[in-house]
């Protein structure tokens, strides 16, 4: 070893223990300043009347909503009563009306949905191609390579 890391080696214990002490300090010193600091703003009277203040304010925003649920909850309720009065005095024409048969247009519709399906079916026959005749014997290739020799 050179000399200069024998005497860092002996150093550095040394300053580890003197940062370690120092940052302690520090921070008991910190602490401190803060319970200080807070014990002054709990028993300041400014903080004091912050905190009465928004108390105030919660409470009358809460009655406030409230108030204006219950208002809104009443006005709601009359609305209503009066809806129900005029439907009441309106005369209805569902007595007078008389019921027309359904037998009628069920029968209609079942018919024109079979015309539908008739025309369907004719439409695809119509479309529909035949098959070629039925060959009275399977093709030879010996009649195809003769033909093409000569």
């Amino acid at each position: 070893m050179t000399r200069v890391t024998e005497s860092l080696s002996t150093q550095l214990p040394d300053t580890f223990d003197h940062a370690r002490a120092r940052v302690e300090d520090t921070f008991d010193e910190t602490a401190a300043y803060l319970e200080e600091t807070a014990a002054r703003i709990k028993e300041s009277e400014a903080a004091d009347n912050a905190r009465r203040i928004a108390a105030v304010v919660a409470t009358s925003v809460a009655r406030g909503a409230g108030q204006v649920g219950l208002f809104l909850g009443r006005q709601g309720k009359v609305l209503a009563k009066k809806g129900v009065e005029r439907a009441k005095a309106i005369p209805t024409k569902s007595a007078e009306r008389t019921e027309k048969p359904r037998g009628r247009k069920r029968v209609a519709v079942f018919v024109i949905a079979g015309v539908a399906v008739i025309g369907g079916a004719v439409f695809f026959k119509s479309r529909r191609r035949e098959h070629p005749p039925v060959a009275s014997a399977p093709p030879r290739l010996e009649e195809n390579s003769a033909e093409k020799t000569a």
